[in-house]
């Protein structure tokens, strides 16, 4: 009897274990359907949450059309540079690196730009447009955020070269430098070699000659301050003379001067200047 006692109350006991638990699981599942709701209702923004951020959105989209907006041009010039003039140097690594130079052509303004012309030589001036009057306009970044570019001018008096200097010597040999691929001019260039002082070699340089002023060019590196073209083109020589090449060799220095004229090649690059500046 004992046995069959026992064997009762651990059924009684499984089957109240098991009505205990379905009861717990319906009750976990009433208050999991509560909190869903509770989080769905909460989740629904009210009427003054959705004006607030039907506002926000509004000065989201201004705040957009403002950084993306037309830039103000009252009182500037553009200045279309449809032309890429391109050289080729070797670098202290002794590795070809190209340098350009940009042109508008109908006012023979040049443009130098930091990140192909001139370098990390200056690199708070964004460019610089050259005139054939010898002004050089530069176009300064403050380091200030939200502060306008700042203008600075220096001038070149160029000397109106007729002739080579008698260190100059032609020898007569052509050579042709550019590409036609785009339609553009080729130049025939000359030999000539020149006996600057103290150098035990001379250079060897090959010029064309061209109706375009380049005193702009050949001054650049006269500029003060620390901004510098990689190539140095030489001075003193006609302002009509397109400087197409260099060779020099100096030993005892272990240096080495050499580039070269690539091509020209269609080009599209806006500046806009104060009309002040432009004649």
């Amino acid at each position: 009897m004992t046995k069959y006692f026992t064997c009762f109350c651990l059924l009684f006991l499984f089957t109240s274990c098991a009505f205990i638990s379905e009861k717990f699981k319906e009750t976990t599942v009433a208050v999991g359907e509560v909190d869903e709701l509770e989080h769905i209702e909460n989740s629904i923004p009210t009427a003054d949450e959705l004006i607030l951020e039907s506002e926000e959105n509004i000065l989201d989209g201004k705040h957009y059309e403002d950084d993306y907006a037309e830039p103000d041009l009252e009182g500037l010039k553009e200045i279309h540079f449809t032309e890429l003039w391109m050289w080729e140097y070797l670098d202290e690594d002794r590795e070809w690196k190209e340098m350009w130079v940009f042109r508008e052509p109908n006012l023979n303004y040049w443009l130098f730009e930091r990140f192909t012309s001139y370098g990390i030589s200056s690199e708070m001036c964004e460019w610089v447009v050259a005139k054939p009057n010898g002004e050089y306009i530069f176009n300064y970044q403050e380091p200030e955020m939200n502060t306008p570019n700042t203008i600075d001018i220096q001038v070149i008096d160029f000397v109106d070269e007729n002739q080579f200097p008698d260190f100059w010597k032609p020898r007569g040999e052509k050579k042709i430098f550019g590409d036609s691929v785009h339609g553009w001019e080729v130049f025939e260039g000359e030999k000539y070699e020149v006996f600057f002082k103290g150098q035990p070699d001379p250079s060897i340089f090959y010029l064309g000659t061209s109706d375009i002023d380049m005193r702009v060019l050949h001054h650049f590196n006269n500029l003060e301050g620390d901004i510098e073209l990689p190539i140095t083109f030489p001075i003193g020589i006609p302002k009509n003379t397109l400087v197409l090449s260099e060779e020099t060799d100096i030993e005892y220095y272990n240096m080495k001067v050499h580039y070269r004229f690539k091509h020209i090649s269609p080009n599209s690059y806006y500046v806009y200047l104060p009309e002040e500046y432009v004649d």
